[in-house]
């Protein structure tokens, strides 16, 4: 059976969705949400970024990316770091629990490449690699 493109999209981000569900029961970043996961995933990134560059990169607001940085905080996966130079700017850095929610959410997205791929030859990869890459410059 052939799927029209569509149908291919939504059944991969269906799978994949479920099963970075099924791989976050398994850890102790099941109470993180998306875009929590994402913030790490940001200041891992950026190394150590500042609330501004955050909330662009997330594509929030100011006060919203506030409120994220804060139940992260408080949850103890990252702090708030006042800026040596502008006393007004914050860096944000993580904690170690908030280095291994990376590390797991990473392990997340490895899973999901692996189910991906794990019926293709290494040239059928090369290929996919070469036409995702090419896709994803129109989300620019």
């Amino acid at each position: 059976m052939s799927f029209t493109l569509e149908q291919v999209i939504n059944i991969l981000l269906l799978k994949s969705e479920q099963l970075e569900v099924d791989l976050k029961k398994e850890s102790e970043i099941e109470e993180l949400s998306i875009k929590q996961l994402q913030c790490i995933e940001l200041v891992i990134e950026f190394e150590n970024p500042t609330l501004s560059e955050l909330a662009e990169r997330l594509k929030i607001t100011k006060p919203s990316t506030t409120a994220l940085i804060d139940k992260l905080e408080s949850r103890g996966y990252l702090i708030k770091v006042k800026s040596d130079t502008d006393r007004r700017s914050a860096h944000v850095h993580l904690t170690s629990k908030g280095e291994n929610a990376g590390q797991l959410h990473e392990k997340v997205h490895h899973a999901i490449a692996k189910q991906l791929s794990n019926n293709l030859t290494d040239s059928e990869k090369e290929i996919l690699i070469v036409l995702l890459n090419k896709a994803i410059k129109s989300f620019d």
